[in-house]
C-alpha cells in the first residue's frame, strides 16, 4: 500500500548541494531556484552554457514566448518536474509572465479548448511528442506547420526535445523551485 504523504512529498536533491560562490548563493537565493543552481554548483559553468543557449531562445524567434510556455509546462505536468511546473518564464516585454496564471493553470490541468489555434496546434505536438516522438501523427505536424509555419513549428519542435530532455533530467535530480 502507498503511503499518500509519501506519494505526494516534494522530491529532494539527489545531490548534495554544492558550496557556491557567494554572488551565485545571493542571485539563487533572489530568484528562488538555490535547489538548482545548488545540484549544478558541482560543475561550474555547465549549467550557465545551458542556460545561455536556452533564454535567447525562450525569449526570441518567431514563435512567442506564450506558445513556448504553454508547451513547456505541458511537458513539465508530464515529466513531474516541480521546478519546471512551478516556476514561469517572463514575458520578454518585462511586464508579468509570459502565460498567465490561468492558462498556466489550465494547461497543468490538460485543459487545451481555451486557447488560439496557433497555441492548439504548438501543445498538441508538445504531447504527442512527450508521448512517443517515433509515433507522432503525420497531420499533428502539418497542422503545426500551418499555424506556426515550418519555421516556427522547428523552434517549437527544438524547445519541445529539450523541455522534454531537461525536465526529466530536473526531476530525477529531485530539482525543486526553492
Amino acid at each position: 500500500m502507498i503511503d499518500v504523504a509519501d506519494a505526494c512529498a516534494l522530491p529532494h536533491p539527489r545531490l548534495p548541494m554544492a558550496d557556491l560562490p557567494a554572488d551565485v548563493a545571493e542571485r539563487a537565493a533572489a530568484s528562488g531556484i538555490t535547489s538548482f543552481l545548488g545540484q549544478f554548483g558541482h560543475a561550474p559553468g555547465l549549467i550557465e552554457g545551458w542556460l545561455a543557449w536556452y533564454q535567447p531562445l525562450m525569449l526570441g524567434g518567431v514563435v512567442p514566448t506564450r506558445t513556448k510556455e504553454l508547451c513547456r509546462l505541458a511537458v513539465a505536468r508530464r515529466t513531474g518536474c516541480h521546478m519546471c511546473q512551478n516556476g514561469r518564464f517572463p514575458d520578454p516585454s518585462g511586464v508579468g509572465p509570459a502565460a498567465p496564471e490561468a492558462d498556466a493553470e489550465a494547461v497543468l490541468a490538460d485543459r487545451l479548448d481555451g486557447f488560439t489555434d496557433a497555441e492548439r496546434a504548438a501543445l498538441t505536438y508538445a504531447i504527442a511528442f512527450y508521448e512517443d516522438h517515433m509515433a507522432i501523427p503525420d497531420e499533428v505536424i502539418e497542422r503545426a506547420c500551418e499555424e506556426l509555419g515550418r519555421d516556427g513549428f522547428l523552434e517549437v519542435a527544438l524547445m519541445v526535445a529539450q523541455f522534454t530532455g531537461m525536465g526529466r533530467l530536473f526531476s530525477a535530480l529531485g530539482i525543486t523551485a526553492g
